[in-house]
């Protein structure tokens, strides 16, 4: 029973020595690709900053472009609210001055017809 045991604990011995001899280049990798995630990571944060500062910058141009459509539809619609304006007031001067014109001219075509009947009337008697 001392020799089963001596050869498992022997066995066992071995099975640890062969795992820590496999495990060996397993820890290198590990520490190289934590070394490599190191240089990215300080890599990404000195691009980072200089990336942030020029979002800031185009977040502050664009918001400056945005105010700036604001104003202008403003004026536009400003604009197109005296335009708006403009024609109603000149559809009423156009009524006005219809309303103001169209009789007298009305009565002035039938004061110039009846005239012009009235000379032919008097031409055709003269004539006869």
């Amino acid at each position: 029973m001392l020799l089963t045991l001596t050869i498992s604990v022997t066995v066992i011995a071995a099975i640890m020595v062969a795992a820590v001899i496999a495990l060996i280049p397993v820890l290198f990798q590990i520490r190289r690709t934590a070394r490599e995630v190191e240089k990215i990571l300080e890599t990404a944060r000195t691009q980072i900053v200089p990336l942030s500062h020029d979002l800031a910058i185009i977040s502050h141009e664009v918001n400056g472009i945005l105010q700036s459509i604001h104003r202008q539809v403003d004026r536009v619609e400003d604009s197109i609210d005296t335009v708006r304006g403009t024609v109603v007031r000149l559809r009423e001067f156009e009524e006005e001055i219809l309303s103001r014109i169209e009789r007298p001219l009305l009565e002035l075509a039938a004061l110039v017809g009846a005239v012009s009947r009235g000379i032919e009337t008097f031409f055709s008697v003269l004539r006869r």
